[in-house]
């Protein structure tokens, strides 16, 4: 089924249609739309047409991981990690930490895997301040980031080696891939130490980092805070 604006919600395949035509036109629009306030103006109101219906967990996703990165984007970008071209908020263009929380719509619903599959547990807490930790003091050093980086991401595999953390992992790194080429392609950004095709070897280690640990953390918190919020209001709701 189709709705108004042709944009595909129903069967599995067609879902997966609609989130890679939602991110080459978001890639677009960031491209076309040089006045980065306007480009998030417009990006905000169609991500909300794309990715509805929204559910409760999928608004805190979108809220939680665009926080998240707000911060730790600009504790790389202080560093000289790398930097964007429009330093509107924090180095960052006014759209950036927004786009995150797109990311991680767009895995979980080209994945999709079924609700409360994972239980959020101490592990992935450790697995989220090892990786934030290695990223924040070590972003200085191209190299040194990448051998940190090695490590942290072996660790989290260790940890986290089920098939669905494998999908999560490798969709991540796919889609990194297409962000960074773009990005660096575009002028949006750039590296000061790039490896291959004006990348560093560390966007790799980054984007499997960033999809177990959406997989592993952020998917089943925001799972968890969703059915807490349902459960207060609920009663509340029935109150005459």
């Amino acid at each position: 089924m189709l709705d108004a604006m042709g944009l595909v919600h129903s069967a599995p395949g067609l879902r997966r249609v609609n989130v890679v035509f939602g991110m080459l036109a978001t890639l677009g629009i960031v491209y076309l739309v040089e006045n980065t306030l306007l480009a998030a103006a417009v990006l905000i109101p169609f991500w909300i047409v794309l990715f509805r219906p929204w559910g409760l967990d999928d608004a805190l996703i979108f809220s939680i991981a665009s926080l998240f990165f707000l911060g730790q984007n600009y504790a790389v970008l202080k560093t000289g990690g790398f930097a964007f071209t429009h330093k509107d908020v924090l180095l960052m263009p006014y759209y950036e930490p927004f786009l995150w929380g797109v990311y991680y719509l767009a895995l979980k619903r080209f994945i999709g895997e079924p609700a409360v599959t994972v239980r959020l547990q101490w592990n992935a807490f450790f697995g989220l301040f090892l990786t934030g930790f290695c990223f924040s003091v070590f972003s200085g050093s191209s190299d040194m980031l990448w051998g940190a980086t090695l490590v942290s991401t072996a660790v989290l595999f260790l940890m986290f080696h089920e098939r669905y953390d494998l999908v999560y992992a490798l969709s991540a790194l796919v889609l990194g891939l297409v962000v960074e080429l773009f990005g660096v392609s575009a002028g949006l950004w750039e590296y000061p130490d790039p490896d291959f095709l004006g990348i560093p070897y560390w966007f790799a280690t980054m984007w499997l980092s960033v999809g177990l640990l959406g997989r592993r953390f952020l998917i089943p918190l925001a799972e968890l805070a969703a059915r807490r919020i349902r459960r207060t209001i609920t009663p509340l709701s029935a109150e005459p």
